[in-house]
Parts: structure tokens; sequence; C-alpha cells
């Protein structure tokens, strides 16, 4: 069963997630891939703020805040 993409903006709090692709083009992500946020890697929704934005997330031990419009360029897999 294929499962249509899904970006890291779109995470809960009730899954484990592998990127699967990052758009590298955008500043604030490829800052991001230098820091570790790669294609394999696990990550997990941790926080939210009250309206949404930005969102916290944790991989490799990593805790990092991130505004939703750089979250959207992050695609993710639930696993």
């Amino acid at each position: 069963m294929q499962c249509s993409p899904m970006r890291l903006d779109q995470i809960n709090k009730d899954g484990t997630f592998r990127v699967t692709k990052v758009n590298c083009e955008n500043e604030s992500v490829a800052r991001l891939m230098a820091m570790g946020l790669l294609p394999g890697q696990v990550v997990r929704l941790t926080h939210e703020a009250p309206l949404g934005d930005p969102i916290a997330v944790v991989f490799q031990g990593c805790h990092m805040s991130l505004r939703l419009i750089d979250a959207a360029e992050v695609e993710v897999e639930k696993i």
C-alpha cells in the first residue's frame, strides 16, 4: 500500500517519522541538514506552540524549534 507523502508540518505527537526528502534550496532547511536532519533520520514531534507555529521536534538527540513554513519543506513517512 502506497501512502501519499506527508510533510513535517503535518505530523502529530502520536508517532515517529522518518525523513524521506528535504528541500535543500531553502536556506533555513539547508542549515537543519547541516545539523543532521537528513533523509533516513528519525524525527518526533515534542511540542506545538498554542497557535501551532512553531513546532518542536527531536532528532538524533537534538531538540529543535521549527517554523511551519520551514517544516513544510521536509517530507516524512510514519514508521
